[in-house]
């Protein structure tokens, strides 16, 4: 009796093989999600920073951002409304003040503050220096 086919470690083999070829794109699409949500996340830390800063200046009120470290979470207060705020992405180690304060009708902060958040998946470190007697700051990109 001649029988062709595939014996069990072939198909073993050939289906491992396909299984492999197959994990491949959905481990590489996980790291550009992780990459892709702490840049969003980036974008929407800077973006929220300049409005609560410009609602101190407008509506004449002192706004706040608020830094919830075991939370993970960084809050934007105008006014008496707190906002939901960010959740800070797991692949993201954040150093920042508690309370950041944005005087009314100039938007200035009074003591030299600056968030750091250090990204080792892509070796930098991103900092949001503000500068003395100003709402300033200064967006820094460096290498860990």
């Amino acid at each position: 009796m001649n029988v062709k086919g595939f014996t069990l470690i072939e198909s073993l083999i050939v289906l491992f093989i396909c299984t492999v070829f197959m994990l491949l794109p959905t481990l590489s699409i996980n790291k550009w999600k992780q990459a892709l949500e702490v840049d969003q996340f980036l974008s929407s830390f800077e973006k929220k920073l300049l409005f609560t800063q410009q609602m101190a200046v407008v509506n004449t009120i002192d706004t706040q951002i608020i830094f919830l470290e075991q939370a993970k979470q960084i809050k934007f207060k105008d006014g008496q409304v707190v906002e939901k705020g960010l959740t800070i992405p797991v692949s993201l180690q954040t150093v920042g003040p508690d309370k950041l304060t944005f005087k009314k009708g100039s938007g200035n902060i009074d003591k030299l503050s600056k968030f750091s958040f250090s990204w080792t998946e892509k070796n930098q470190l991103i900092e949001f220096q503000f500068q003395l007697g100003s709402g300033r700051y200064v967006k820094k990109i460096n290498r860990l």
